[in-house]
């Protein structure tokens, strides 16, 4: 590569990264709400949604990869054409592509959806998900916190015999979760507990 191309692959690498550090958020929030609904969301769900982790993931990678390029870039500038350096810059583009893919993955296999049977939860750092049946809850609780005078609606927590499992009430689990409620004690024998906590104003 001669130092003309190199300037500009150097000039391209920097605008690049520049472009992905301002657009980072919306894009990794359009990626992960794309996939999961088009791809791992099923009309059998009763509810589907993505963690929050699986959205700080995507982000992450879409904020390192800017930085990786300015890395190469500058090195670029600052070493003439050899060999050595082109085996380097190789060596920092697969390094770039299989962090992007690997952090990729991860982000867009985390994910939890309800149906009939149970509770299913892909965390962020497994690669299989696990199964939490209805039939072995033993009880669930739904946490309010009361702040300022006003009791929102924080998170509900199934329990399964010493395993428990919290998830945030969103506005869209708040929508989504009285069928899911109403399926369990009904069903299922386990009524939901109420817990109201008060938050210290300081």
């Amino acid at each position: 590569m001669s130092a003309h191309n190199a300037d500009r692959a150097g000039s391209l690498m920097i605008t690049v990264a520049v472009i992905l550090l301002f657009a980072s958020i919306p894009i990794s929030i359009f990626i992960v709400t794309f996939i999961h609904h088009s791809v791992y969301l099923d009309r059998s769900h009763w509810f589907f949604d993505s963690p929050m982790s699986s959205y700080i993931m995507m982000i992450v990678v879409f904020l390192i990869i800017p930085v990786l390029l300015i890395i190469m870039a500058i090195y670029l500038f600052k070493t003439d054409e050899s060999k050595k350096r082109s085996f380097n810059l190789f060596i920092a583009s697969v390094f770039t592509l299989l962090f992007m893919a690997s952090g990729g993955y991860l982000s867009l296999d985390n994910y939890y959806y309800m149906d009939k049977n149970g509770l299913y939860y892909d965390e962020l750092w497994k690669l299989e998900k696990t199964v939490y049946h209805w039939d072995e809850i033993t009880s669930m609780k739904q946490i309010n916190k009361k702040e300022a005078g006003t009791l929102t609606p924080d998170k509900v927590i199934f329990t399964y015999e010493e395993k428990k499992l919290e998830l945030p009430l969103t506005p869209k689990l708040r929508n989504e979760i009285d069928p899911v409620i109403n399926y369990i004690e009904n069903t299922k024998g386990v009524e939901l507990v109420m817990e109201n906590i008060t938050v210290d104003e300081e």
